[in-house]
């Protein structure tokens, strides 16, 4: 072989080692993210030129990017984070929706300089040694300058380089804004303070392809994705799988592509809602992991998601983690267990005591919590003797019925129902359901009432889902939760009574095993039914054979939560996009005692339910009913809208009741009172707290009130 083949094959095994071997000494995206934007252009290609179709008015949207000034938003800025930048020394680790385990982390050489020299200092000090000069890139494409940047962190600088982006500005104070710059920051590669290379922050469903993304067709005219990773995708399920939530209108779209932000809330279910809820959070990380983290420390025995130490220091060179979760837009938030046993504790939403909620894993197929300081044995006895004492057709104890529409007895359903709407303790304990889902304000529209029931000795309920199942669409609710439809997506359940082991009554998850139960420690139905059968227990009480005997049997062999007074149990019915969790299958074990069992449930909807201005339709019913004038089966439900003409001086105070429940300031200077009522219910007017005038709820499907 010549000198001059060998030279040549040596070269090449040289390029080769160094092909294989530079990942680990420059990241793969070092020319994109840190070399690219010194020398082009930051301004985005406007996004007038772009034609959606979606149904958000988004043609002939006007430009939202604006002429970068460089960190001008820094004065307002600071003033929100204070002289000291919390987040130095804290990373952003970002999770999915009801997903224990990360997606995205904070890049570990943006953590490196925190504090430190900036990226374009470090950058310059590159270039120069291989001979490039910046001095003369475009002003336009300059970075904002260093002295700048050094006194923030990381997550600052890309939370002010995202606010930029907009044209209007942003307030800081705004959940609606602050939804859009994280989202942004979040998403943005340009640069970026995650590693997107190993990010899988993408969507969790597959597309169909015969109905592109809206995304994807914005790509592929005008390339802009490329700036972003695919947590826009996942931020943005696009417009055949984003439900309409009552605040749809209020959020603010991303600048350049016009997508939908993501919401963002903490482990334990509480929404941020503004930068200084933000700081605050990254404060308390530091401080309550101060001197507590080792490496390692967060693995999946660990109950809490808060600190570890990213950089392997110890003491103030440790990094502390604040973990976020995405929820996207339109979606509502779950929470995200690990293992069985798991603690998630609520400071931020009290029990009638006062003391924080907790809630604790029992099982993660289907997703179960025992909650507790939930309720106590007071309000208990409110809701029980309200129900008793309820007169409403629609509402008062009767026997429980089944189905999407109308009132249609079952067989396997044996116990009694009531509902309880607008009592003053269901409105309490209601509200307290909805803080504990994740919700930041309380929405009527996403409830329905509480459900009060009560099982007398041998009644039960068959194994069911709280889901509706419409599959041929025949209603004229749409209930696609997995679509743009909304449907029940949670359950809370309220134990009224104490029952002992052996007395029945017991909640029973069908799919589910009892917790810490080895798989060969199962029982089979059959195996069950002769322990039962050798027990006695049941003897001359359900009849062999029966659906109730082999309730009893699988009550005693698989998941079943046993009631005690003041207990509280949460479950899901779907999954974070929307689509059925089927192993949500659940009934009410069958009581083999002369004690009643009472309980109340709570159903909560991932969007607008139905009898509810801007509840999802399914179009083709509507039109099919509207032609036969048939009124729809749920329209015992009526709008009432009670309005002050100002004509009588006695009510310029005057306020609104349901009964004893305060509803809203009905005085000359408060709006109308809108409300989703029903035929027969009693509505009061107080002023001073004497009760001046009542108003009754007749058979008109809207009805107005005046005083």
């Amino acid at each position: 072989m010549s000198t001059r083949a060998k030279l040549g094959g040596i070269c090449l095994l040289s390029y080769a080692i160094g092909v294989l071997l530079s990942p680990y000494f420059i990241p793969t995206d070092f020319l994109t993210v840190n070399v690219a934007p010194l020398f082009t252009d930051k301004r985005f290609l406007s996004a007038q030129h772009i034609s959606f179709t979606n149904n958000d008015k988004l043609n002939n949207e006007e430009d939202d990017v604006a002429e970068a000034t460089p960190m001008k938003y820094e004065a307002p800025y600071k003033q929100v984070i204070g002289e000291e930048d919390p987040f130095h020394g804290v990373d952003i680790v970002l999770h999915r929706n009801g997903e224990p385990d990360p997606c995205m982390r904070q890049q570990q050489q943006q953590s490196r300089l925190d504090g430190g020299a900036s990226s374009s200092t470090l950058l310059e000090m590159m270039l120069e040694r291989l001979g490039v000069t910046t001095a003369n890139v475009n002003n336009d494409a300059a970075a904002p300058s260093t002295a700048s940047k050094d006194t923030l962190s990381p997550l600052s600088q890309s939370i002010l380089r995202s606010t930029e982006q907009f044209a209007k500005p942003l307030s800081f104070d705004s959940k609606y804004d602050l939804d859009a710059t994280l989202t942004h920051a979040f998403a943005t590669n340009t640069p970026s303070i995650f590693s997107n290379a190993q990010s899988s922050c993408g969507p969790t469903w597959e597309q169909d392809p015969t109905k592109p993304h809206y995304l994807d067709q914005v790509n592929a005219n005008y390339n802009l994705l490329s700036s972003y990773s695919s947590l826009l995708k996942y931020c943005d399920m696009g417009i055949d799988r984003t439900p309409i939530q009552p605040d749809h209108n209020n959020l603010v779209r991303l600048a350049q592509v016009k997508s939908l932000p993501c919401t963002f809330h903490t482990r334990e279910g509480l929404r941020v809602t503004s930068l200084s809820m933000l700081v605050e959070l990254a404060r308390e990380v530091k401080s309550e992991s101060e001197g507590e983290c080792e490496v390692g420390d967060n693995n999946e025995e660990s109950n809490q998601q808060t600190c570890t130490s990213g950089s392997g220091g110890d003491g103030d060179n440790a990094r502390k983690e604040l973990h976020l979760y995405a929820v996207s837009a339109g979606r509502v938030f779950m929470f995200a267990p690990k293992h069985v046993g798991e603690i998630f504790e609520l400071p931020h939403v009290k029990g009638p005591q006062g003391l924080p909620v907790s809630l604790q894993v029992m099982s993660l197929t289907p997703r179960v919590f025992d909650i507790y300081n939930f309720f106590n044995r007071d309000e208990s006895a409110a809701i029980v003797d309200k129900a008793l004492k309820e007169t409403s057709e629609t509402h008062k104890m009767k026997r429980s019925s089944t189905g999407a529409s109308g009132y249609n007895l079952n067989s396997k359903r044996t116990s009694e129902n009531g509902f309880d709407t607008h009592g003053k303790e269901a409105q309490i304990v209601k509200r307290r359901c909805m803080d504990i889902l994740g919700f930041d304000e309380y929405e009527e529209s996403l409830t329905d009432g509480l459900q009060v029931l009560r099982y007398n000795k041998t009644t039960g309920y068959f194994p069911h889902m709280d889901w509706i199942d419409d599959p041929r669409k025949k209603e004229e609710h749409n209930f696609d939760s997995a679509g743009i439809g909304s449907n029940r997506f949670a359950t809370i359940l309220l134990y009224m009574s104490d029952l002992e082991a052996g007395d029945g009554g017991e909640t029973l998850f069908s799919h589910g095993w009892p917790a810490g139960q080895a798989e060969e420690e199962h029982v089979q139905l059959d195996d069950a039914i002769d322990a039962l059968r050798a027990s006695g227990d049941v003897e001359g009480i359900l009849k062999r054979d029966s659906w109730e005997e082999k309730m009893v049997a699988n009550c005693r062999s698989r998941l079943a939560v046993r009631p005690h007074s003041s207990r509280a149990v949460l479950f899901y019915s779907q999954h974070p996009d929307g689509s059925v969790d089927k192993s949500s299958l659940h009934g009410g074990c069958p009581v083999i005692t002369d004690q009643p069992k009472w309980a109340a449930n709570l159903w909560a909807w991932n969007s607008i339910r139905g009898g509810f201005p801007g509840s999802p339709k399914n179009e083709h019913v509507v039109e099919k009913n509207r032609a036969a004038n048939k009124s729809p089966e749920n329209d015992q439900q009526k709008h009432a809208t009670f309005i002050n003409d100002q004509s009588d001086k006695s009510m310029t105070h005057a306020q609104l009741f349901f009964q004893d429940t305060f509803w809203g300031n009905y005085g000359f200077a408060d709006p109308p009172l809108g409300v989703n009522t029903f035929k027969g219910h009693k509505w009061y007017v107080r002023v001073d707290g004497e009760v001046v005038k009542s108003f009754t709820i007749g058979n008109d499907k809207k009805q107005e009130f005046h005083i």
